[in-house]
């Protein structure tokens, strides 16, 4: 295969395989996610959570691995000399395997708080409603 061939289908197997990541992401933490969704008080927190939470990950996934530039930032290269040079090609790929790996570590520490929060939310309203039973 030759290189310009390898330039577009690495590419684009990198973007299938960020994509495969995110949506592992995804459902490694759906199930945890839905059950703190069903224990929150308002069903309106629950709906937006189930629905923001694939989107979002995904999205941040993928925008990660599309935002690797290729043609090299303060020393840019012309597309001609990427193309020549395999190694930079896979160089590249594995950068974009890296951003996404770290968009799912922000992605999970995003939600991560975004669930502390809720679970926060849901220990106050129990407080509350306790605090006002006894008395």
């Amino acid at each position: 295969m030759d290189n310009k061939t390898y330039l577009y289908v690495s590419y684009f197997v990198v973007c299938g395989v960020c994509l495969c990541l995110g949506l592992l992401a995804w459902l490694w933490m759906r199930r945890p996610l839905a059950g703190i969704a069903r224990a929150l008080p308002q069903r309106k927190w629950e709906s937006l959570l189930k629905r923001a939470f694939p989107l979002s990950t995904v999205l941040f996934v993928l925008s990660a691995c599309l935002s690797v530039n290729y043609y090299g930032g303060c020393n840019p290269m012309s597309y001609d000399k990427i193309v020549e040079d395999r190694d930079y090609i896979i160089s590249k790929n594995q950068e974009q395997i890296s951003q996404s790996l770290n968009a799912i570590v922000w992605s999970v520490s995003l939600w991560a708080g975004i669930v502390l929060v809720s679970l926060l939310a849901i220990q106050r309203g129990k407080s509350k409603r306790n605090s006002g039973e006894g008395s």
